[in-house]
């Protein structure tokens, strides 16, 4: 589904499109085209629904009716808002991705949306959790069918006209935040996009050739690192995951130049299937594995957005990009490899990769100047087990800069959750034959997994969101099917956007 917006200032009971949808609270009077169904004689649709108790207002319950030419709409949708102290951003985005859903699964080709009874305080932020919600939950894969008549295949590229209806909202701010919004989104879909896609259709040297394709028509400077030049920069954290594969890895620098200061490096893993490798996983979900590389689609989806927004600072992106594979040239438990900067890894399993082909990526980003750090990863299972689908794991050397990423996290509307740094842990990793070892066990998982990593990152202020529980979500109201959710496309944005000083 295909969005094309607009902002409109008369009376959305007056519109012709073939959906028209308002808002309701739970205990409110009902405003706007919901009180002219409810209150004209003899056709008082959603009164007569709320006393028999089909609608109640409750968050995310809705109602529909035909209008029957009562209103210029041929259809009314009702969503629930639930509580009015309970409102928030977040649920816009969550009520209009419903929204998104129903007018897919209805096909319809334009629809009304009342959105003058939604009250934030921010008019630009309503303005973005409005579009945001409707492109992400109108969403989803086409896939691989062969049949061309599957409803997925018929709707992706389908366009369906919005016009968004104020009220007393001023429509400027309004717009400019839907014009982010709309950005972001599309983004966020990028990246949910390479998700889906399986492992067959995208090796590492295809992801690269994917970013490559991003950057050029972002108008970002990009290199790919092979495995030659792997080898010649001394990467063998990197190429140590990848030697079981028949696929090498790869390593993707892009570049926003904004002219200011600081240097942001944003850093994503990028494993396009996880198998384990010689420590193998179970069979059992295995083909989830694919969307181990959501990470590195963070960080190509940001960068995306950032040369779209164009903060006054400079952003290095980098994926790093393998599979992890077993095979007879596999890195096997008890290899030593050594990282960029010269610091030595005992690999005691090789099921917890994502570290080692990080320290590479991280080591390397302190190497081209960065001022900042911030990686985002699929970690550990650790993550899920703790903050399960609700939010992802911060862990950060900074104070700052962790205050910075849980502040754009929930301007955004993704949770994030600090956990501690003590110097005890740091025990956890220690090796008898290399620097350090890159499985410490179950103890403090998400946090070892978190510091491990930012020892590669040496006095740079770093911080690392594991995205395990976050990365893949079962159906709601902004996923219509299990699966990929682009998760932190919209936090890492606006990070550079705090860090420019555009955001206080």
């Amino acid at each position: 589904m295909v969005v094309e917006a607009n902002i409109r200032v008369g009376a959305v009971s007056e519109s012709s499109a073939e959906l028209v949808v308002g808002f309701a609270f739970e205990a409110e009077t009902l405003s706007g085209p919901l009180s002219e169904l409810a209150g004209e004689p003899g056709k008082a649709y959603l009164a007569q629904a709320a006393e028999r108790e089909q609608f109640k207002a409750e968050w995310l319950k809705w109602w529909s009716t035909l209008t029957w030419g009562h209103l210029g709409a041929a259809r009314l949708v009702v969503m629930g808002m639930g509580p009015r102290e309970e409102f928030s951003l977040d649920r816009v985005r969550r009520a209009l991705g419903q929204v998104g859903q129903i007018a897919s699964d209805l096909h319809v080709a334009s629809l009304a949306v009342d959105v003058s009874t939604l009250d934030s305080g921010n008019v630009e932020d309503l303005g973005q959790a409005a579009i945001e919600g409707l492109v992400l939950g109108g969403w989803q894969f086409d896939g691989y069918h062969q049949a061309t008549d599957k409803p997925a295949a018929a709707d992706a590229d389908r366009p369906v006209t919005v016009d968004f209806y104020l009220g007393a909202h001023s429509p400027e701010p309004f717009g400019q935040g839907m014009a982010r919004g709309q950005t972001l989104a599309a983004a966020q879909n990028m990246v949910r996009e390479l998700g889906w896609t399986p492992s067959n259709r995208l090796y590492p040297e295809k992801l690269a050739q994917w970013a490559e394709k991003e950057a050029t028509q972002a108008r970002l400077e990009v290199e790919v690192l092979n495995e030659v030049r792997l080898r010649e920069l001394g990467m063998g954290a990197i190429l140590g995951v990848g030697q079981g594969s028949v696929h090498p890895p790869r390593m993707v620098i892009l570049r926003y130049r904004g002219g200011g200061t600081p240097t942001l490096a944003l850093i994503g893993k990028g494993i396009t299937f996880d198998s384990g490798g010689i420590s193998l996983k179970p069979s059992a979900g295995m083909e989830d594995m694919k969307y181990d590389m959501l990470g590195a689609g963070a960080v190509l989806g940001a960068m995306r957005a950032i040369a779209a927004e164009k903060p006054a600072l400079d952003v290095i992106g980098i994926m790093a990009i393998a599979q992890n594979m077993p095979s007879g040239s596999a890195l096997k438990p008890g290899d030593v490899v050594t990282a960029f900067n010269g610091k030595t890894i005992e690999v005691t399993n090789t099921d917890a990769e994502g570290r080692v082909v990080l320290a590479d990526a991280v080591s390397y980003a302190v190497h081209l100047g960065a001022d900042f750090i911030v990686e985002t990863s699929t970690l550990t299972g650790a993550a899920l087990i703790v903050l399960g689908h609700e939010a992802s794991a911060l862990v950060a050397t900074d104070d700052r800069l962790a205050e910075d990423v849980l502040a754009a996290g929930a301007r955004m509307g993704e949770r994030i959750w600090r956990l501690p740094i003590y110097p005890e842990y740091k025990k956890l990793y220690e090796s008898d034959v290399a620097d350090i070892k890159n499985s410490p066990g179950r103890d403090a998982g998400t946090i070892t997994g978190g510091m491990i990593i930012a020892e590669f990152a040496g006095d740079v202020p770093f911080a690392h969101l594991d995205i395990a529980g976050t990365a893949w979500i079962d159906e709601g109201p902004l996923n219509k099917k299990a699966g990929a959710t682009g998760v932190m496309v919209r936090t890492l944005t606006e990070v550079a956007q705090r860090l420019a000083g555009f955001r206080d």
